[in-house]
């Protein structure tokens, strides 16, 4: 293939696009949506590349363009992490590089929260794109096979993976975000583009010209839209339509290109730069800003307060971008990259497991129990098992006690606090040979969330004996709950309110922390306080008369007079301001197997 100036215009259109969005730019409210390009392009590039006579040649060729700056970076950010982050950050860094160092990116973060969660510190988090591009290259070959057999196969895979992908968007946004198999889709334009409109891909009808610009105006244009990152639909969310769209106007560059007077205009030349930095900035620019922005246990933050900081923010970008450019991404070697790449993996493994341990060997036990509370907690809700055996499953059983001989058949429902909980519920139910079934959903009986015929037809069709509900304070309404317990009365099921755990207005393991290191953050709370701050759900709580429902206070386990967020041995309660870890959920232990027994 000749040299495409089109398509370095194209790199750094989405390069600039992720990088405005990563730095906060509201306006650029949907930029992430430069990676699908990326992939389009990848797709291209592998039709016209890809021999299957040299399949180990095709995939040297890969390895020798992306893998030195790939492990260049993960190297530096690991290093940096430990120079300037504290055991919580670096904790998660160790992980995010062992699964980048398997090409994992993309598993390790769907196994987390959704791309767009903050709350926990991701550096490497863009690397999710590159694991779910390698894993594209491995298949190559096996794509190839049936593709040289029938291009039909093209449009067979392409249709299957695009309607699994928004079939998937209906029940797990982020399992369509990040898994490489409902991404294929995108890497399949640009290969159909190439295979079929180009010829080995150079423009074929050049006369048409015109529609590659419009393809590059709905370039321009789409990432202004807003996507709802957390919609169950194709159409509002993501990847959804208007990845579909993006993917199709960069398909209409691809095979119309673009005009060389727009290429060689001043705004083509700026573009075609970006784009033979592209890859360079795309690695470099996110560990910058997230490392740059860092506190401690302050998460993912791309909230850039000041002009200064953004100003340097740029230049730490080109400068890293320019460097790793000309002396890694360039650099020339004869080196076997297949012996190389398993060698750099497990020593980048090791070496992230060493860095832990010396830092965790170097702080109090008292920074110890506090960055433990981070792992002080079970698994999301059903876990990802559930998930992918029965996707379309309600709720889940926890406790793998079946038959007709248990005492209770008992339904946990509520959000993340309920999910705070269900670890130590789990081992009273099972105590009391009582099973006990979650809800998959992380807002029963919310707004936009499971509304309580759900929950009861649910409920209903497990045999459920026992509903407790355990929410966050103003999470449902008063009319909910009522409606809640009418349903579950005209079933013969009986229903508990767990009331909610005291909250604090310090994020509890941080403030620990800041005291140790003598910032004198003084918090507290006592049970009066506790009552006043809940009064109005207590006193609408206080107006359901049904028989079939009860209270179950756990204030007292709390607060005697005086709150706690700490335990005696100096562990925190709370993995944040409001949410117990296991070590806090325990408190409410007695009271939960008092409550079951009865």
């Amino acid at each position: 293939m000749n040299y495409r100036s089109d398509i370095q215009v194209l790199r750094g259109i989405s390069v600039l696009f992720v990088v405005l969005y990563h730095l906060g730019f509201q306006v650029f409210k949907s930029g992430f949506l430069g990676v699908d390009i990326f992939f389009v392009i990848s797709g291209f590039l592998m039709a016209v590349l890809y021999d299957k006579e040299k399949k180990l040649h095709f995939l040297e060729r890969r390895a020798k363009r992306l893998l030195p700056a790939y492990y260049v970076v993960i190297l530096a950010t690991l290093i940096i992490s430990f120079s300037i982050n504290t055991l919580n950050e670096i904790r998660q860094v160790v992980e995010q590089t062992i699964y980048a160092s398997l090409f994992l990116s993309n598993v390790g973060f769907w196994l987390q929260n959704s791309y767009f969660d903050t709350s926990a510190f991701k550096p490497l988090l863009h690397l999710w794109s590159l694991g779910v591009e390698i894993q594209f290259y491995l298949i190559v070959p096996f794509l190839a096979w049936f593709f040289y057999k029938s291009k039909s196969f093209i449009f067979v895979f392409f249709l299957a993976s695009l309607a699994l992908c928004f079939l998937i968007v209906s029940i797990s946004p982020k399992t369509s975000f990040f898994m490489m198999p409902l991404r294929i889709w995108e890497f399949l334009i640009g290969y159909g583009a190439a295979i079929f409109f180009t010829m080995k891909g150079n423009v074929r009808y050049t006369k048409y010209q015109f529609l590659g610009l419009v393809g590059l105006i709905g370039l321009v244009f789409v990432p202004f839209i807003s996507i709802e990152a957390s919609s169950l639909s194709f159409i509002t969310g993501h990847p959804g339509l208007l990845s579909l769209i993006i993917s199709l106007s960069t398909g209409l560059v691809l095979i119309f290109g673009l005009s060389n007077k727009l290429s060689e205009s001043f705004f083509g030349k700026v573009f075609v730069t970006l784009g033979k930095y592209s890859y360079s900035i795309y690695l470099v620019h996110f560990p910058i800003i997230v490392l740059y922005l860092s506190k401690p246990f302050g998460g993912t933050s791309i909230t850039i307060e000041n002009l200064s900081s953004l100003l340097t923010l740029f230049f730490l970008i080109a400068i890293s971008a320019f460097l790793l450019y000309r002396y890694v991404e360039c650099y020339k070697s004869n080196f076997n990259f297949f012996k190389l790449s398993i060698v750099t993996s497990f020593s980048l493994i090791v070496l992230s497991l060493m860095l832990s341990t010396i830092k965790s060997n170097f702080i109090s036990i008292e920074e110890k129990y506090i960055f433990e509370a981070f792992t002080d907690r079970s698994q999301y809700r059903c876990g990802k098992i559930t998930r992918i055996i029965n996707p379309s499953a309600i709720s889940c059983e926890l406790t793998g006690l079946e038959g007709n001989k248990l005492n209770k058949k008992i339904m946990l429902v509520g959000n993340s606090h309920a999910d705070s909980i269900k670890s130590t519920f789990t081992d009273v139910a099972k105590e009391n040979n009582s099973s006990l079934h979650f809800l998959v959903s992380n807002s029963p009986l919310m707004k936009g969330g499971l509304l309580p015929e759900i929950v009861i037809n649910e409920a209903k069709s497990k045999g459920i004996t026992h509903i407790y509900l355990h929410h966050s304070a103003g999470a449902f309404s008063y009319e909910i709950i009522k409606s809640t317990v009418d349903l579950a009365e005209v079933e013969g099921m009986k229903v508990v309110f767990l009331e909610p755990v005291p909250v604090w207005p310090e994020h509890i393991p941080e403030m620990m922390y800041k005291n140790i290191k003598n910032n004198n953050v003084i918090i507290s709370k006592t049970k009066q306080q506790y009552f006043e701050e809940y009064e109005y759900l207590f006193s609408n709580i206080s107006k359901i008369n049904n028989s079939n429902f009860k209270r179950l206070s756990i204030v007292d386990e709390f607060c005697n007079p005086n709150c706690l967020y700490q335990d005696e041995g100096g562990r925190p309660l709370y993995f944040d301001s409001n949410h117990l870890t296991l070590t806090g959920s325990k408190l409410i232990r007695d009271s939960l197997l008092k409550s079951i027994s009865e």
